[in-house]
């Protein structure tokens, strides 16, 4: 990680070996010290992993492990799902170790031990934009807020397609937001590298993705069927949508209903009846980001300069609202001293 050596230490180490403080802007030979890190409890797992709070003794800030088993013998070697498993974290570490962006997870480094492949990330305390709907008493949310999350994501769009890459699972899931209300994408374990991010033509023939955020391309994908960038700028449309909603896209179908919705109409999921939109909300949501066709879907720098992006209420602030007030609270101790205390509760 950064260079340095990297040692997992356990909490009785942490209480027994660690000093209580550390310094505030340490020398160049502290930042090439022995890089000690303590994992802590489990805060997400999924397809492709799992994602623990650790807290880096060096410096005292909190960070996110994701970690993968290695294969330990032949047959597990041999097992398609396991290598899949560590195939996708080894791509979103060559991803991620180049990308820096305030809307863009922050790569921090990569560890590989005999039982485990681990990429530590900086941590987002307040969550995801799907568990913060999900909430009680949370729910939907209001215009502005979509608003302002909906240009941090286009901003992160903007520069990932700049990049040539496409993330190709853009969800409420995997966009996580700080206590700030800045909103950082995040998983990039089936994204893709390309040689233009917007040519149809680029090679993706697979099918991708999660089902409920899935552009129709994505769905007829096969043999020569190929998809384009465009895909993120549909998945955006379907986050939009979440954001309006308080839940997943297609919230009354399950994911073979939903699939062959999409194969036989290319439909678009619909807006429930009792939300109200704007004309000019419909026509960002709909006619632009869900197009059916992709040729007719703008690229996300231009969809940042839509009328639904520009007109905000100069007077809202995140930190007044109703979610960011309810976000700011998820702040967790971040000092060395503090982290240590709370070791028998965290660890």
């Amino acid at each position: 990680m950064w260079g340095h050596k990297v040692v997992e230490v356990t909490p009785s180490k942490l209480a027994s070996g660690v000093p209580q403080t550390v310094p505030e802007s340490p020398s160049t030979e502290d930042r090439h010290a022995t890089l000690n890190w303590v994992k802590g409890e489990l805060i997400g797992k999924g397809s492709y992993g799992r994602v623990y709070l650790a807290l880096n003794v060096t410096t005292g800030d909190m960070m996110a492990v994701k970690q993968v088993e290695l294969p330990a013998n032949e047959q597990e070697r041999n097992d398609s799902r396991q290598t899949s498993v560590v195939d996708a974290l080894k791509s979103e570490i060559d991803l991620l170790k180049d990308l820096y962006h305030p809307n863009i997870v922050a790569y921090l480094g990569c560890e590989a031990s005999v039982e485990h492949l681990s990429i530590f990330l900086e941590y987002v305390p307040g969550g995801t934009i799907a568990t913060i709907y999900r909430t009680p008493n949370q729910g939907r949310f209001e215009e502005q807020l979509v608003k302002f999350f909906t240009r941090q994501i286009l901003e992160g769009l903007a520069y990932l397609h700049a990049q040539n890459i496409w993330h190709r699972d853009l969800k409420g899931d995997n966009i996580l937001v700080d206590a700030n209300g800045v909103c950082k994408i995040s998983d990039f374990g089936i994204s893709k590298r390309t040689s233009d991010a917007y040519d149809s033509f680029a090679n993706a023939t697979n099918m991708k993705g999660s089902v409920f955020w899935m552009a129709p391309e994505v769905i007829h994908s096969s043999g020569q069927r190929t998809y384009s960038g465009k895909v993120d700028i549909w998945s955006l449309g379907c986050v939009v949508l979440e954001m309006w909603s308080g839940q997943r896209p297609w919230g009354e179908l399950e994911q073979v209903a939903a699939m062959l919705e999409m194969f036989r109409n290319k439909s678009a999921p619909p807006c429930p009846p009792d939300i109200q939109l704007s004309a000019v909300a419909r026509d960002f949501m709909y006619s632009k980001c869900m197009a059916e066709e992709p040729r007719d879907r703008p690229v996300a720098v231009e969809l940042l300069k839509d009328e639904f992006i520009l007109d905000t209420d100069p007077s809202w602030t995140f930190g007044n609202s109703t979610i960011g007030k309810a976000v700011a609270k998820r702040q967790p101790k971040t000092t060395l001293r503090s982290a240590s205390a709370s070791a028998p509760g965290l660890f």
